[in-house]
C-alpha cells in the first residue's frame, strides 16, 4: 500500500496556476506524458467541460501548425522544384541550342565536302612551267613531252566528266620514271579524283594515302581540297 501511495502521490495532478496548466495540456497533446499521467488529464476532461474545450481548442491549434508548418514546407519545395525545373529547362535549351548549331554546321560542312569540286593549282601555272621546262632543255625526249600532254589531256578529261579516259592518262604519267616531283605529285592528285569520279574509291585511296606522310611535297593543294578528297573518298566507300 505505501508504494501504491507513493505511485499515486507521483502523478503530476492538475496545476492551479494556469501557465503551468497550459505546459500540462501541452505534455499531454505532445505525447511527453505517462500512461498514468495522461489518464489524469482525460480524467479531469470528463469532469470539466471548460478544460475540454481548452484542450481540444490547444490540440487544433497543434494540428493548425503542424499543416501550415507542413504547408510550407511543400510550398518551399515546390518552389525549389519550379527553380531546378526552369534551371534545367534553361539548360536543356542551351544544350538543345548548342546541338542544333553543331549538328546544323556539321551538316553544312558534310554537303560542302561532298559536294563541293576540288580544286587544283591554275593549270596555266603547269602549262608555264612545262613550256619553260621544254625552252630550257633543247634535247627533252619526245617521250616526255608526250607525257606532258597526257597529263592536260587528263585535266581536259576530268573537266569533260570522261574519267575513264583521265585515269588512263594520269596512269600514263604516274608511270614515267624521268619526270619531275612537280608533275608526279599533280598527276597523283589528279589520278586520285578520277578514280574517285570513275567509281573506284579504293583505288584513290590507295594514292591518296602516300601523300599522307608527305612534308615536302612540290604540288601546292590546299589542305580544304585534301579535305574534300577524303571525305568524297569515304563516302563513296561507305556507299558501296
Amino acid at each position: 500500500m505505501y508504494c501504491g501511495v507513493e505511485e499515486t502521490d507521483a502523478i503530476m495532478k492538475r496545476p492551479i496556476d494556469k501557465q503551468q496548466e497550459h505546459e500540462w495540456i501541452e505534455q499531454y497533446l505532445s505525447g511527453e506524458m505517462t500512461r498514468d499521467e495522461r489518464k489524469e488529464v482525460e480524467m479531469v476532461m470528463q469532469a470539466d467541460a471548460d478544460f475540454e474545450k481548452e484542450v481540444q481548442l490547444l490540440k487544433r491549434t497543434h494540428e493548425l501548425m503542424k499543416e501550415a508548418f507542413l504547408e510550407q514546407r511543400a510550398v518551399a519545395t515546390l518552389r525549389q522544384l519550379q527553380r531546378q525545373s526552369r534551371q534545367r529547362t534553361q539548360r536543356i535549351r542551351l544544350v538543345r541550342r548548342s546541338l542544333i548549331g553543331s549538328v546544323t554546321a556539321g551538316f553544312m560542312l558534310i554537303v560542302y565536302l561532298s559536294v563541293a569540286p576540288v580544286v587544283f593549282p591554275d593549270s596555266e601555272n603547269d602549262t608555264s612551267i612545262t613550256h619553260s621546262l621544254a625552252d630550257e632543255s633543247d634535247t627533252m625526249a619526245v617521250a616526255q613531252k608526250q607525257v606532258f600532254n597526257q597529263f592536260f589531256e587528263g585535266q581536259v578529261h576530268l573537266i569533260e566528266g570522261q574519267y575513264v579516259l583521265a585515269v588512263k592518262n594520269f596512269e600514263t604519267v604516274v608511270r614515267t620514271t624521268d619526270i619531275r616531283p612537280y608533275f608526279r605529285e599533280a598527276a597523283q592528285w589528279h589520278l586520285t579524283v578520277a578514280y574517285l569520279k570513275s567509281g573506284e574509291p579504293h583505288k584513290a585511296e590507295r594514292v591518296y594515302d602516300q601523300f599522307s606522310q608527305c612534308t615536302d611535297c612540290e604540288y601546292p593543294i590546299r589542305a580544304v581540297d585534301r579535305w574534300k578528297i577524303w571525305w568524297q573518298i569515304k563516302w563513296a566507300q561507305w556507299l558501296k
